[in-house]
């Protein structure tokens, strides 16, 4: 998952990448959510990365005598006011992006697995969706929702499923991506975003403290009608 760096003197390109896209998704309806990944994968080797750190200002991670890490670190990339516009352009909701960095990966974790964690009324279903993919020690995470009709198009580096969307009166999405910097020097998995669909009109509410607390008492979040967790793991193969 190597991406090339795009510097601000070529933000340029991403306009004629939009136009391009749009053509293309004029002829390709079926490919919306591989043109998607594609053209904001171009785009967010622009973002820059949220620096957001802990409370104590600390990031934990071990520096080895040769600069190597120790640890690695997943941080959640921001799009700026020009990449949101293209977004917008290809009718993509920002809210429903979660896009993030990682770096500095052990290099015995050559495995990345990302998955939706699917809860519905209260009860854990499925792990909806899956990938798995070989990665090196620095790349990027994408997962979005696209709403097309009465289907939901769930999309994770590049592959894509539908789910049938329940059938309510009024609903309301609430998002949330963990924007404090993750840690890694094992295989545990780790919880990137949180996305909750309730019946009414009312936001849920998603405490800071599931992102960032083992062991967090989540039972409450899980009452909501449809709760997709993101999660993910780097492992040995």
């Amino acid at each position: 998952m190597h991406r090339r760096h795009v510097g601000p003197e070529s933000r340029g390109v991403f306009f004629k990448v939009d136009n391009m896209a749009g053509n293309f998704l004029n002829k390709s309806k079926g490919s919306i959510a591989k043109i998607f990944h594609f053209t904001i994968s171009l785009i967010a080797t622009g973002c820059s990365v949220n620096t957001e750190y802990p409370a104590n200002g600390v990031t934990d991670v071990v520096v080895k005598a040769d600069n190597s890490q120790e640890k690695g670190i997943i941080k959640v990339l921001e799009f700026d006011d020009s990449q949101k516009k293209i977004i917008r352009g290809l009718g993509a909701n920002l809210n429903d992006i979660f896009y993030f960095q990682y770096e500095g990966i052990p290099q015995e974790y050559n495995w990345l697995e990302v998955w939706i964690e699917y809860y519905e009324k209260g009860q854990k279903v499925s792990k909806l969706f899956s990938i798995n993919e070989g990665v090196s020690r620095k790349g990027n995470i994408l997962c979005m929702f696209e709403n097309i009709d009465n289907k939901t198009r769930i999309t994770i580096d590049g592959s894509s499923m539908l789910k049938e969307k329940s059938i309510m009166e009024q609903s309301v999405t609430t998002n949330k991506k963990n924007v404090k910097p993750i840690l890694l020097d094992t295989d545990t998995e780790f919880l990137l975003a949180v996305r909750v669909v309730d019946g009414g009109n009312s936001s849920a509410i998603i405490p800071d403290a599931i992102f960032t607390v083992q062991d967090f008492d989540d039972k409450e979040l899980y009452q909501n009608d449809y709760v997709y967790l993101i999660k993910g793991r780097f492992y040995s193969k």
